[in-house]
């Protein structure tokens, strides 16, 4: 069976119950190819931030395709979009484009360790599949410079920059959902050690960027790091990526060659043009957090109501599912059970919730009353006690 991505794939254990293939979609709903509707919350991983088919967007691919979508030289579509992407984001002073996240992550290091001299790389969270270093096919000497350390605590960062800090040359972090708030203390201790230790410091805001605030969560909890990438909400699912920084490490590109044929393709930069046009009119931070606050509030209540171990954590433009194991069940069969029961009703669901900005409060309310049902079930089958 054809799949583009991992993680997109249909799971063996919902086979006849989870969609195989989409067919279309429209605002914050998806029709698979036999027909059935949903409600969404997965929105392509994170992407669709405005909502599917949103009108500006669509209007301004067109207009580009009938110009083209790639050619000889730069089109001025990247400079549009630089200029905005500086204005709104408080690192940038210089950007490049690429095509996906995991590429302008790529891009991230390869510039942090040109401009440092310096080889490790001290990495927290996802960063896309290009640096899962600890998987197969991952050379070992590959993973000799790449040093995976949790969330939330500074002291193992502390401890390897005390000993080998004139050998890391960035550290990487990508938020972790269920930080909420408390992400800030996180960030600055992190902020501070790369300038005590004389080494970069790098945010993944690929999920971030145009979801917590437009900056990101540097923007949303005021650390301004080195070097940043966006990609995903910035052009609302059409495939373009930013990395971007301190115009003196940008400057490494010019030895460091990072290139790509499909980089500076248009059509991407016409929809991330038009979708940042959106974010500078229109509060779309703002109906995310709205909408968002009335989905964690409505679940939280159901959770207790039906007695299910499991709440809403993080922040409400994209919480996470937390499942706790309950005397009939662990926290993944619950997940998975739960996953079962909201695509019998229609809903699409995911670990971490993507609010986008078509969602309405009627739509979340919908939402929520398809949960009631399904955490009823659940409870009736006796999974909770």
């Amino acid at each position: 069976m054809a799949t583009q991505t991992h993680s997109k794939a249909p799971r063996e254990a919902l086979r006849g119950i989870e969609p195989c293939f989409i067919e279309r979609g429209q605002g914050c709903r998806l029709w698979d190819v036999d027909g059935n509707e949903y409600l969404d919350l997965r929105c392509s991983l994170g992407p669709i931030t405005l909502g599917y088919r949103h009108p500006a967007v669509e209007d301004a691919v067109r207009e580009q395709l009938a110009k083209g979508t790639v050619f000889s030289y730069p089109a001025w579509l990247e400079v549009e979009v630089a200029e905005r992407l500086v204005e709104l984001i408080p690192c940038a002073e210089s950007v490049r484009f690429l095509r996906t996240g995991g590429e302008a992550m790529t891009a991230c290091m390869k510039l942090a360790r040109a401009y440092t001299g310096r080889d490790r790389i001290l990495k927290c969270g996802y960063h896309g599949w290009i640096t899962t270093m600890g998987t197969p096919g991952t050379p070992e000497v590959l993973k000799s410079v790449h040093t995976e350390l949790p969330w939330g605590d500074p002291a193992p960062y502390e401890a390897i920059l005390k000993e080998d800090g004139a050998n890391v040359a960035a550290i990487t972090v990508a938020y972790s959902y269920s930080a909420g708030e408390q992400a800030r203390e996180f960030l600055q201790a992190l902020r501070d050690l790369a300038d005590r230790y004389d080494t970069l410091l790098v945010f993944d805001e690929i999920v971030t960027g145009f979801r917590l605030a437009n900056g990101g969560a540097q923007e949303r909890f005021g650390v301004v790091p080195d070097l940043a990438t966006f990609s995903k909400g910035m052009a609302n699912g059409w495939p373009v990526a930013a990395y971007l920084g301190r115009k003196e490490i940008m400057e490494t590109v010019r030895t460091a060659v990072v290139s790509s044929t499909f980089g500076g393709e248009a059509t991407g930069l016409a929809a991330a043009r038009a979708c940042l046009d959106v974010y500078r009119k229109e509060d779309v931070i703002g109906h995310l957090e709205t909408r968002g606050r009335q989905f964690v509030d409505g679940c939280n209540t159901l959770f207790e109501r039906h007695g299910a171990p499991a709440r809403l954590v993080g922040l409400p433009m994209c919480p996470q599912t937390v499942w706790r194991e309950s005397p009939q069940a662990k926290p993944g069969e619950l997940s998975l059970r739960f996953d079962a029961e909201t695509l019998r009703r229609g809903v699409i669901t995911y670990g971490v919730n993507y609010i986008n900005y078509s969602h309405t409060e009627a739509d979340i309310a919908e939402i929520l009353a398809r949960f009631d049902d399904a955490l009823a079930a659940m409870a009736q089958a006796g999974l909770f006690s």
